[in-house]
């Protein structure tokens, strides 16, 4: 098993056998493998899906090594075919279409996606351009049949599954196109979206009987102070469809325009210098040349200019408080790119057609060069697959063998190969000593009150993760090992026990453990009965 190599970076999980033959076939509204218990409504529309693919799979007998292969490849594929397609139904051109495949999977953003794990959004990034192409061939049509509608339903339920947010965003554009249009089928995108929620009722209807809001999300979600920090690309970066993390990914870490990326934006807005309004598909260029800038515009979050208008739709436009990561809106400049820039190399190959190949050579090579990165193995991540460390699997078949109920510390945060379950729930340090930093941890460690609260809070094991990625220990954005072994050292010199069973993962026992309680609220049931019966509702639709 440790032998495979495994995509298991960043935000994707990392699923044990026995954690997915866990999995139920309903929606669990509450996690009591987690802290100390935790609501897990305000992410059901992404976790019970996910969750029951991973039940499928494993049902008929495929491991995590597989799964997660199969879903990896089904972003890249379903991320060409459905912006093939849009390109194809817009420009009426193959070649045009499979340049816009290219450029939707070869930029920047989605690269990132897949390097830094994002599953989730990576699918919903993938599927958006299809669900666009059924809504726009819908408001094109004059003919409406309750076929489409019903297919457009479940193309944007599945999508709301995959990521919400992007979601949002797509419905946006589908309500913009409409406008652009100015023939809206009210009446029938309706239908559409009534299909959809009642196809997400197992976490819409648990949601609205038992009164849940935004609160819920905390204020770390919901504060406009977070915006400010959150926003680290400039509009240079957006308009030039180049992530602020580019290469390295690292949170924070913003590294400075590329000079080369600045031909993008021009060969996406000469595409306006070919526009013929008198022709349908040349007037679909500039709502994706709109797109586009919309996209870029607020990509930047609250930077200038007019950064206070994304603050302000923050504040006030129902859903907008889940774009405080305002990058998800490079989505919106991505579609638009795709289909203005080939639009434009299809235009000049038309006018230059004795060198209409050259043109499209040269701007392959422009491109390669643009995410050269990627060959040169600066970006890393899902890029760079690794293998399972052996002690990783040692301490999991403990925890498993362990029958005794208790919590896990990991210091400062699990790594993904960490195993958690109901049994033995996992913490981080965040979790137990707010807002502590790492260089706080040999202080916090050494102090008199630290074992106390260990035993206050059921902890059992204190894990300093291997960090196979390092990307935990770092100093000016530079993995430090010396920060592992200061942690290492100082919780040696407290009541905690080391394993010596493990060379590379450090793993202490508090010897005055004496169990855990979890408190489940009162509501938790009510909010699980309503989930499923949400479920059986999606079921007989």
């Amino acid at each position: 098993m440790n032998s495979f190599l495994y995509f298991s970076s960043g935000d994707l999980d990392f699923f044990w056998k026995e954690q997915i033959q866990r999995l139920s076939w309903l929606p669990n509204v509450f996690r009591k493998d987690v802290s100390f218990g935790q609501s897990s409504l305000m992410s059901l529309w992404l976790d019970y899906p996910f969750r029951l693919i991973l039940k499928l799979f494993s049902t008929i007998g495929l491991s995590w090594f597989v799964i997660e292969k199969i879903l990896w490849a089904s972003v890249f594929i379903l991320a060409i075919t459905s912006s093939y397609r849009l390109a194809k139904y817009v420009l009426r051109s193959r070649l045009s279409a499979w340049l816009a495949g290219f450029i939707y999977i070869a930029n920047t953003y989605f690269l990132l996606l897949f390097s830094g794990g994002q599953l989730g959004v990576a699918l919903a990034y993938a599927f958006a351009p299809f669900v666009s192409l059924q809504f726009m061939k819908f408001i094109d049509t004059k003919n409406l049949k309750v076929k489409a509608t019903f297919i457009n339903g479940l193309s944007f339920a599945l999508l709301v599954g995959f990521d919400l947010r992007l979601a949002y965003l797509t419905f946006g554009m589908i309500m913009l196109y409409g406008i652009w249009k100015k023939t809206f089928h009210f009446f029938h995108i309706g239908i559409s979206l009534f299909i959809a929620g009642l196809l997400h009722l197992f976490w819409i209807l648990p949601i609205l009987m038992t009164h849940i809001g935004t609160a819920a999300l905390g204020e770390d979600f919901t504060n406009p102070g977070m915006l400010k920090f959150l926003s680290f690309a400039d509009l240079s970066h957006t308009l030039t469809l180049l992530h602020p993390n580019w290469p390295e990914n690292l949170f924070g870490k913003v590294y400075f325009l590329q000079p080369e990326f600045l031909i993008i934006p021009i060969l996406a807005f000469a595409a306006l210098l070919w526009i013929n309004h008198k022709k349908e598909n040349n007037e679909k260029i500039f709502y994706f040349a709109i797109i586009s800038l919309i996209g870029a515009f607020f990509a930047k979050g609250v930077q200038s200019p007019a950064g206070d208008l994304f603050q302000w739709c923050f504040l006030h436009i129902p859903g907008f408080v889940m774009f405080r990561d305002p990058t998800k809106f490079y989505l919106l400049t991505a579609i638009g790119y795709s289909i203005l820039i080939p639009f434009t190399l299809l235009k000049l190959s038309d006018r230059f057609t004795k060198k209409k190949v050259i043109i499209y050579i040269l701007f392959s090579i422009f491109w390669i060069i643009s995410i050269r990165a990627v060959f040169t193995c600066d970006v890393k991540g899902n890029f760079r697959p690794v293998s399972l460390p052996q002690e990783y699997i040692r301490f999991k078949d403990q925890l498993v063998d362990d029958a005794i109920a208790s919590r896990t510390l990991w210091i400062p945060r699990k790594e993904n190969f960490a195993y958690y379950s109901d049994t033995h729930p996992v913490l981080q340090l965040d979790q137990l000593f707010k807002d502590a930093s790492l260089s706080e941890v040999p202080k916090i460690a050494t102090s008199s009150a630290f074992i106390s609260v260990l035993k206050d809070s059921g902890v059992r094991y204190v894990v300093v993760p291997i960090d196979v990625e390092r990307k935990m220990f770092m100093s000016d954005y530079v993995y430090n090992e010396a920060m592992r072994q200061e942690i290492i050292v100082a919780l040696k010199q407290t009541n905690l026990i080391k394993d010596p069973g493990y060379a590379k993962l450090a793993v202490f026992e508090n010897p005055e453990f004496q169990g855990i309680n979890i408190i489940i609220p009162n509501i938790v049931p009510v909010q699980q009965r309503y989930a499923n019966i949400g479920v059986m509702v999606s079921g007989i639709v």
